[in-house]
């Protein structure tokens, strides 16, 4: 018997920010009072600490990332690698507060000579945060030729984003205990060599990419030191390398390190072998036959079940060459509400048969890119929770 779930996507991965959660406060003295929630879906998601308090550069992912892909795989991959050092089982989660929108955006100009600093005037100095001159983006030493640029200095860190994070005891202080930091870098360098002219790209090269990143990271770590509140706690920072403006598929996080308490350096990278990668695909068959061979069985099977249909498209994130989760896209025509349920539970039916394996899967089953049905199996699960939209 199949579950029919009215839920949202975000009530399933943000229960901890529901309202009918029970809540505690943590200090029952301060003016804004710290409170958590004590509902946790499991240990794989973190409890929030509220009030909630959106990070003030929050805004800048859509803009700042080379594609919506991007910008989604970023922000859960750096939870995932949060998770690696700080378990949900002892800290709560915030939003970034240490980093503005403006400290942000001038982390990502390039580093400016004096020369080209004397040549702007205020509102150009103003407009790219160059009175600070905190750019960590290699400097165009004055060369202003956007071909030379690209070739010999490129842009190559694209955002930053911070996640904070606090033990039970230091909310109710409102302290700090811990910080992520994850750096988005581009894997290719778009330009244009005039106003509204044709845009051009430079792959940029991926050891030169981690080696960038790697020094950015040092010199914000130094930049945060500086702080009162970030002297003495432990501060990671993840590396995540974008796919192409092109790609439909994400980029992956590549390395992290963690400064621990008080230290003024990272200590040793680790490795992340993570890639999001096409489904059915050759380089899918080659890390996964059963499932790449059980894609192209789902998608015969729906063609054969409506006529109408083209092609399911799915996305397997893989982390040490096994999938983890599945997130897959189904069009189809719109037949009515009664249909729409009927296919729905086809296509969760044929899921478990073809995908039960794996621990997660996420499929959106669209109308021209309007939402018509959500199946959503997460692991442990014996059978897919089913919504269907009004």
């Amino acid at each position: 018997m199949k579950r029919i779930s009215i839920l949202l996507l975000s009530s399933i991965i943000l229960a901890s920010c529901s309202n009918d959660a029970p809540n505690k406060e943590d200090n029952k003295d301060s003016t804004s009072k710290q409170i958590s929630t004590d509902n946790q879906i499991s240990n794989n998601y973190y409890r929030t600490l509220l009030p909630f308090k959106e990070s003030q550069a929050r805004g800048l992912t859509s803009s700042n990332m080379a594609s919506s892909y991007n910008g989604e795989a970023f922000e859960d991959g750096l939870l995932n690698i949060s998770k690696k050092v700080y378990s949900p089982d002892d800290y709560l989660y915030r939003d970034g507060q240490m980093l503005s929108k403006s400290a942000v955006e001038s982390y990502l100009e390039p580093e400016y000579t004096k020369q080209e600093i004397d040549n702007m005037d205020k509102d150009e100095r103003i407009e790219k945060n160059a009175y600070a001159n905190f750019g960590l983006n290699p400097s165009h030493k004055g060369e202003t030729n956007p071909e030379k640029i690209a070739e010999n200095s490129p842009a190559y860190l694209s955002h930053i984003l911070e996640q904070d994070f606090y033990t039970e005891d230091d909310a109710k202080k409102q302290k700090l205990s811990a910080m992520t930091i994850g750096l988005a870098m581009n894997s290719v360098y778009y330009y244009q060599k005039e106003e509204y002219g044709p845009t051009f790209s430079v792959k940029l090269d991926r050891k030169e990419i981690e080696k960038q990143a790697k020094q950015m990271a040092d010199e914000i770590l130094s930049r945060l030191r500086v702080k009162q509140e970030l002297k003495d706690i432990p501060i990671t920072f993840a590396v995540f390398v974008q796919s192409s403006a092109e790609s439909i598929t994400p980029g992956e996080f590549i390395t992290y390190g963690t400064s621990k308490e008080g230290s003024k350096k990272i200590g040793e990278w680790n490795k992340v072998n993570e890639n999001y990668i096409l489904v059915p695909s050759g380089e899918a068959g080659e890390l996964d036959e059963k499932l790449n061979n059980g894609f192209k069985q789902f998608n015969d099977q729906l063609q054969n079940y409506f006529p109408n249909f083209t092609q399911a498209i799915g996305t397997g994130y893989f982390v040490d060459d096994s999938i983890r989760s599945l997130k897959i896209n189904v069009p189809l025509d719109y037949y009515g509400k009664a249909e729409v349920v009927g296919i729905t539970q086809y296509i969760a039916d044929l899921s478990m048969k073809h995908f039960g394996q794996v621990d997660k899967f996420e499929i959106s089953i669209v109308d021209n890119n309007k939402p018509c049905a959500l199946i959503v199996k997460e692991k442990g699960d014996k059978a897919p929770y089913i919504h269907v939209y009004e």
